[in-house]
């Protein structure tokens, strides 16, 4: 039987392969492991639902194994929605040889907005270094200078690597004021219920890829600045409820495709922009109201 146009699948604990090694084209897609952070947002998005994601298995509130992402090799069409839409860039592709996402090149998914800057002169003007080792991907390298007393007495070249960041902003948080600016793909909310959680139950801690989510000993909590609102916290929680994670906004190049509005219809909460709509209206008319108002108490 001819395998022309059949897809090879390779699958380790490092790295999951699908290769069509056609005569004229070689298309490969290939997701790490590694920087995968089990969320359902490729299994979401993927028109021949060829992706799947298992459950994980919890040992006494803490994660044990993972969930892992799958692709049904004879369902995958490598379109590349997957690789377009990964919060953590886990997926890669290529066509023969250099870096391709034909979903992106054929005009029927837009680029994600991914913005990094670095002001050198900002980032200069702080001796405080902890927001590199703060990272929760090790994204972030500088030149550093320390007196023998191991105190930082230059700071240069800082650097990001667009390779590792996820857009936590945790750098541009709390790193030196004005030295980094990030845009973040996804917009969005998460909610925590406490009152569900499991006593010491610690699974969104483990499986949160930018470090949102943390346990104090006695009950977890989140800091929604640092959430890049990929939904692994949600996917891999025991207790339905106890977090939401809504996405209400994408960033990305202009693009009008059906694809993208059936991906757009999985990945948006509707609904959510609809009241976060109704909520910016209800505020710009208490605004008028109380304009109004003064004026006429002033009399202006």
């Amino acid at each position: 039987m001819s395998t022309r146009g059949r897809i090879i699948k390779t699958d380790t604990p490092e790295r999951l392969t699908l290769l069509r090694p056609m005569v004229v084209r070689r298309t490969e897609l290939s997701l790490d492991r590694d920087r995968c952070c089990s969320c359902v947002i490729c299994s979401l998005v993927c028109p021949r639902e060829a992706i799947t994601l298992s459950d994980g298995v919890l040992v006494d509130g803490r994660v044990t194994v993972e969930p892992i992402v799958d692709i049904d090799e004879t369902k995958c069409s490598l379109c590349g929605e997957c690789a377009a839409v990964c919060p953590t860039r886990a997926f890669h592709m290529t066509v023969d040889g250099k870096p391709e996402i034909p979903v992106i090149v054929g005009e029927a998914f837009p680029y994600l907005v991914h913005r990094v800057q670095v002001k050198q002169e900002a980032a200069a003007a702080s001796m405080d270094t902890s927001y590199i080792e703060r990272c929760p991907l090790g994204a972030i390298s500088a030149t550093v200078e320390r007196d023998a007393e191991n105190r930082a007495t230059s700071v240069r070249n800082v650097q990001v690597d667009r390779k590792k960041c996820i857009a936590c902003t945790r750098c541009m948080e709390l790193g030196p004021r004005g030295a980094f600016t990030i845009t973040k793909p996804y917009a969005g909310r998460i909610h925590l219920n406490v009152s569900l959680c499991p006593e010491g139950c610690q699974a969104c801690v483990d499986i949160c890829p930018s470090k949102t989510i943390t346990y104090d000993g006695h009950r977890v909590s989140v800091d929604e600045r640092f959430c890049i609102h990929c939904g692994a916290c949600e996917h891999i929680c025991p207790v339905e409820g106890a977090i939401q994670c809504v996405r209400t906004a994408i960033q990305h190049t202009p693009v009008e495709s059906g694809a993208w509005a059936k991906a757009l219809d999985k990945l948006v909460s509707y609904a959510e922009v609809s009241r976060e709509y109704d909520r910016k209206g209800q505020a710009r008319r208490r605004k008028a109201v109380l304009s109004g108002l003064l004026r006429e108490i002033t009399g202006d």
